[in-house]
């Protein structure tokens, strides 16, 4: 019984450090300029078990306008693909600019102390956008 109560709680625990998505895409500040016209690939997802843990997200970003240097690439990381439970998100900077048609590679990488990421070898990353801080 008193393992029952100690797997409940810890259970409780990972579940509440976790973001529930709200459809919220905003990972920094609600006062950043979004870019329009930028279209995102993701191909490749793995979780980097060294240290604590990382979960890192790979793909390319596609201009369909001019976008000077420095912009961002910024996304919200999720358990599994049901994107349902939110881990938390992050942004990269980028330090090319881009003409239209052009593409450049972009990494994204996250971790916190809240959960061990290690635990979602499936995870996804969603909610991509391309921003200028403000």
């Amino acid at each position: 019984m008193k393992y029952n109560v100690v797997l409940f709680a810890l259970a409780a625990l990972i579940f509440a450090s976790c973001e529930v998505n709200s459809g919220s895409t905003v990972v920094g500040s609600g006062n950043d300029t979004q870019i329009s016209g930028v279209t995102f690939t993701v191909d490749t997802l793995y979780v980097d078990a060294s240290g604590s843990g990382q979960l890192v997200a790979r793909g390319l970003a596609k201009a369909s306008s001019n976008i000077s240097s420095p912009w961002y690439v910024e996304g919200q990381f999720y358990t599994d693909s049901t994107m349902t439970i939110k881990l938390g998100g992050n942004d990269v900077q980028v330090g090319v600019p881009l003409s239209p048609g052009q593409s450049t590679f972009w990494t994204i990488n996250f971790t916190t102390t809240s959960v061990d990421v290690r635990q979602f070898p499936n995870f996804r990353i969603g909610d991509l956008r391309a921003i200028y801080k403000n």
